[in-house]
């Protein structure tokens, strides 16, 4: 079973597209989203978990 590396980022949330942009980037260094918090804070920002393998190179 391949090792992984957790981290958690902020995110636009409240319109789809916003959020589909954040992802893509986020996605495109190779993380894969797990979850979203559950608070969405003063900004429209919620927190996002991800995971990747140790061995993925950041682009």
């Amino acid at each position: 079973m391949a090792p992984w590396e957790y981290d958690i980022k902020a995110v636009r949330y409240g319109e789809w597209d916003s959020t589909k942009e954040d992802l893509n980037k986020i996605g495109i260094e190779g993380w894969e989203l797990i979850r979203f918090s559950e608070d969405i804070d003063d900004n429209g920002m919620i927190k996002a978990f991800f995971k990747r393998p140790v061995d993925c190179l950041e682009v």
